[in-house]
C-alpha cells in the first residue's frame, strides 16, 4: 500500500475496512473505516483532510475524532486481532 504523506485511503485487509492516514513525517494512523453511527464505510476527503461518512454526513479528523455528527463516537484505532 502506498499512501503519500498528508493523505488517506480506505483499504480492505482480510475482510476489514481500514482507514489509513500518513502524516507529514511518515507516521501511519490506522482506524476502523466503519462509521460508528451508521455502519457505512467512510471516505477520505482530500480537500479538508477528513474522513467523511456518505450515509448521514458524520465527519472525523485525520486521527478519527468526531468533528460533526450525528456520530458521537470516534473511529476506533485499529488493533489487529491476535491469533492463537
Amino acid at each position: 500500500m502506498d499512501v503519500k504523506p498528508n493523505q488517506g485511503t480506505v483499504i480492505d485487509q482480510n475482510g476489514e475496512k481500514l482507514a489509513v492516514y500518513k502524516d507529514e513525517k511518515g507516521n501511519v494512523i490506522t482506524l476502523s473505516a466503519v462509521c460508528p453511527h451508521s455502519g457505512c464505510t467512510v471516505d477520505w476527503n482530500n480537500n479538508d483532510k477528513t474522513w467523511d461518512c456518505p450515509c448521514h454526513g458524520s465527519r472525523f479528523d485525520k486521527t478519527g475524532k468526531v468533528i460533526t455528527g450525528p456520530a458521537v463516537k470516534d473511529l476506533p484505532v485499529y488493533r489487529p486481532q491476535k491469533k492463537f
